[in-house]
């Protein structure tokens, strides 16, 4: 199956994130990824890390880079998670429809394809914010030993 977001990692266009009207719920706003990035490290040293990834050439650039694609992609990861979340709700919610009729609701199988595909996309959220946990720690240590 092609996914309409880019193979590569952490490459995906800004294009692909659905955009949110002012008035919706503000729990599709929820980014932990980037979220993660400015508990951990308060809002001067989110606005520090964007500037050192400015710095090319140097080890300290590329592993601020590294902490906000790897963020990012955690983003990326929670929002398909979301998104799926949102697909099988939705076929439950058609299932349990009083107005359709009963002979025609399915009574196995309802969560045959859809549980084992959340259960993974699930999966590969929760090892994305770990990876996030590893890089930022990386870069924290990096920053104490450069005195930044």
């Amino acid at each position: 199956m092609t996914d309409s977001i880019s193979g590569i990692r952490g490459t995906a266009a800004p294009a692909n994130i659905p955009s949110i009207s002012p008035g919706s719920d503000s729990t599709l706003r929820c980014s932990p990824g980037a979220d993660a990035l400015r508990v951990t490290l308060g809002e001067d040293g989110y606005r520090l890390l964007g500037s050192q990834r400015q710095e090319r050439g140097t080890a300290l650039a590329e592993l601020a880079d590294l902490v906000c694609n790897t963020a990012r992609e955690a983003d990326r990861l929670h929002g398909k998670l979301r998104r799926h979340a949102a697909h099988v709700r939705d076929r439950i919610d058609n299932t349990l429809n009083p107005r359709v009729d009963p002979a025609f609701v399915p009574v196995t199988g309802l969560l045959t394809n859809t549980g084992h595909a959340t259960d993974l996309h699930a999966a590969r959220f929760a090892q994305q914010m770990n990876q996030l946990t590893f890089v930022l720690e990386s870069y924290q240590a990096a920053t104490r030993r450069t005195g930044v």
